[in-house]
C-alpha cells in the first residue's frame, strides 16, 4: 500500500510539474514556473510557490527550458515559433512545429511571447490617470490614458486612448481627446508595413475632428534587450473638420517618422517620438507630432509617468495657434 501511495504521489508530482518552464540564473539559482513573457529585458515569471509574478532581468539569466510555445524575436529582425531549450554553454535550440531545431545565441532574444491557444490571453493592456487642482484660480486638469495591445505570432494590433480636460475661472475649458488604432505586419530582416487610423479633437487649435489614415513600411535599424530605434515612411489622407466650417479640408501628405525606446534602465523606461507630415497637396504646409515619455515601474506592475505630447501646424486656420502641447504626470497600472 505504502508502494503504491509513493508512485501516486510521484506522478501526481510528473502531472502537476511536468509542464513547467525552467530558468537557470548566472549564479546557478533555478526557478521553476510558467514564463509568461521576456521583453524590455524583463522576464514575468509565474510561480507555484509566490502569489505575485517575479520579474528578472534576462541578462542575468544563463539558461532556459521552455516547455511552451513561444514567438520569439531576434536582433536580426527573425522570428522564430517554437519550444525553447538550452543545448549547450549559451547556445538555444528553437524546435519549429516541423520538429526543425534551429540553434542560436541566447544574447540574440529581444523578446519572448508565450503563444496561447485562447483568443482573449493575447491581449495586454495599461491605464494610468492624473488629476491637478489650483485653488487660486479654481484651475482643475484631469487626464486619462489607456492603451490595449493583441498580439499574435506575426501581427501587432494596438488601440490607443487619450483623453485631456483643463477648466480654470475666466478661461475658456480646454478639450483634447485623441486615439489610434494600428497594425503593425513583421517581414524578415527587421522590416515591417503597418496601417494606421488616428483621430484628435482638439479646441486650442479648433479642430472638431482630424481623422488620418494611413500605410506605410519601417525598419528597426537597431533592436535588443535595451533598447529599439526604428525608422518609417508612408502615406497619410487627411481629413479635417473645424468648429469654423469654413476651414474645412481634405489632404494628402507624406509621412516619415522615427521612434527611440530605450528601457529597463533601473526600472525607467524612456520613449521618444516624431512624425512630420509634409503635405502632397497643399503648397508649403507641414505638420508635425511629438512625444516624449519617462515611466517609473513600481512594485506590483504599478508605475508613475511624466508625459509631453505636442503637435506643429505652419499653416493653422486664422486665429489658433502653430504650436501646441501637453505635458502631464500619472499614476497607473500595467495588465500583464
Amino acid at each position: 500500500m505504502k508502494i503504491i501511495l509513493n508512485l501516486f504521489f510521484a506522478l501526481f508530482c510528473i502531472a502537476t510539474f511536468g509542464q513547467k518552464d525552467t530558468i537557470t540564473l548566472k549564479n546557478k539559482d533555478v526557478i521553476v514556473g510558467e514564463l509568461k513573457e521576456m521583453t524590455s529585458n524583463v522576464i514575468t515569471m509565474s510561480t507555484p510557490y509566490s502569489e505575485k509574478d517575479f520579474n528578472i532581468k534576462f541578462d542575468k539569466v544563463s539558461a532556459l527550458n521552455l516547455e511552451h510555445r513561444y514567438t520569439i524575436e531576434l536582433s536580426k529582425g527573425l522570428r522564430l515559433h517554437g519550444i525553447v531549450k538550452t543545448t549547450s554553454g549559451n547556445k538555444i535550440g528553437v524546435t519549429l512545429e516541423d520538429q526543425t531545431v534551429i540553434i542560436i545565441d541566447l544574447k540574440e532574444i529581444v523578446t519572448l511571447t508565450k503563444v496561447d491557444d485562447g483568443f482573449w490571453d493575447r491581449f495586454k493592456g495599461s491605464f494610468d490617470f492624473g488629476y491637478t487642482l489650483t485653488k487660486s484660480n479654481n484651475s482643475q486638469q484631469l487626464n486619462f490614458t489607456g492603451a490595449l495591445n493583441y498580439i499574435s505570432e506575426r501581427w501587432n494590433h494596438r488601440a490607443q486612448y487619450n483623453q485631456l480636460g483643463t477648466t480654470q475661472d475666466d478661461v475658456e475649458d480646454i478639450k483634447r481627446t485623441e486615439w489610434s488604432i494600428d497594425s503593425k505586419r513583421y517581414l524578415t530582416n527587421n522590416w515591417f508595413i503597418s496601417s494606421k487610423l488616428a483621430f484628435l479633437s482638439n479646441t486650442s487649435q479648433e479642430i472638431e475632428e482630424r481623422f488620418t489614415p494611413s500605410v506605410g513600411a519601417g525598419n528597426y535599424l537597431a533592436r535588443n534587450n535595451k533598447l529599439l530605434f526604428l525608422v518609417g515612411s508612408g502615406l497619410t489622407y487627411n481629413i479635417e473638420k473645424y468648429l469654423n466650417a469654413v476651414d474645412n479640408k481634405e489632404s494628402t501628405e507624406l509621412f516619415l517618422t522615427t521612434q527611440f525606446n530605450m528601457f529597463n534602465f533601473k526600472n525607467i523606461d524612456l520613449f521618444v517620438s516624431a512624425t512630420g507630415y509634409p503635405s502632397l497637396s497643399e503648397k508649403g504646409r507641414f505638420r508635425a507630432d511629438y512625444n516624449f515619455k519617462i515611466k517609473y515601474d513600481l512594485p506590483y506592475d504599478f508605475y508613475i509617468k511624466t508625459e509631453l505630447q505636442a503637435n506643429f501646424d505652419n499653416q493653422p486656420v486664422s486665429s489658433t495657434i502653430k504650436n501646441d502641447f501637453v505635458f502631464s504626470t500619472g499614476f497607473g497600472w500595467e495588465l500583464k
